[in-house]
């Protein structure tokens, strides 16, 4: 009696002796078959409704020439959603899924967005979708004025303590900085201008650095550096 393992070679020589000793136009035509099934198979699943997590795009829109976000803005929010296949998938390959058009309203102090105000915003760029469940109830936002201050600019200590190396004369001797109302305010003054390690005596151009989101009026300054004289540092 023969064993499971020639009865299993048997059975397996039985399926595919059809396909055995074929023309080529026979397998091409099983090929076009097979995949015109599963285009078949894929466009029928597609037309029945699912629910995803999809991240929908926002756009920010507010007067960015006297207003300044203190943390960036959120680029997307997480949401989800159900619809048809076809829309799901439109839409996560980023097809046909416009950005939420937001308009806060940019008042120092402001720390959210309403559920209200930008959950409709998002309802109406996923037309055809159905929102089963946001991502928060709130966007939190922190806006400041702009606002600018011109300093004087000084020689910055050394981190030791000690006196600085040199004297300098600036050129120009101040500067404007212009940022978040709330951060110029508290900008020392005059404003420090440190000295890169290596540099010597005579005419240098100073890197200016100033706190995040606030820009100086010069990324560099022109300083004539003079070396302190023994008495000078004394005094210190």
């Amino acid at each position: 009696m023969p064993g499971p393992w020639a009865r299993a070679g048997r059975l397996g020589r039985w399926l595919v002796h059809p396909f055995i000793s074929q023309e080529p136009v026979f397998y091409r035509a099983a090929a076009v078959c097979l995949l015109a099934a599963v285009l078949f198979w894929q466009m029928n699943a597609l037309n029945k409704t699912y629910s995803t997590r999809l991240s929908c795009p926002l756009a920010w829109h507010y007067d960015t020439a006297r207003y300044v976000s203190l943390r960036p803005l959120p680029a997307a929010v997480p949401v989800v959603v159900t619809g048809q296949g076809w829309r799901l998938l439109r839409a996560n390959l980023g097809m046909g899924l416009h950005p939420a058009e937001l308009y806060p309203v940019p008042r120092p102090g402001t720390r959210y967005l309403s559920a209200s105000t930008w959950q409709h915003s998002l309802q109406r760029a996923l037309e055809g979708l159905q929102v089963d469940e946001w991502a928060s109830d709130t966007l939190r936002l922190t806006f400041d004025h702009y606002a600018t201050r011109r300093l004087p600019l000084v020689l910055a200590a050394p981190d030791s303590g000690r006196a600085p190396d040199y004297t300098a004369h600036f050129e120009p001797t101040s500067l404007t900085f212009r940022g978040p109302a709330s951060v110029v305010a508290h900008l020392p003054n005059p404003y420090p201008v440190a000295v890169p390690a290596g540099t010597g005596p005579g005419i240098a151009r100073l890197p200016v650095w100033a706190p995040a989101l606030v820009h100086p009026a010069a990324a560099q300054v022109r300083a004539e550096l003079r070396p302190q004289q023994p008495s000078q540092r004394s005094s210190y």
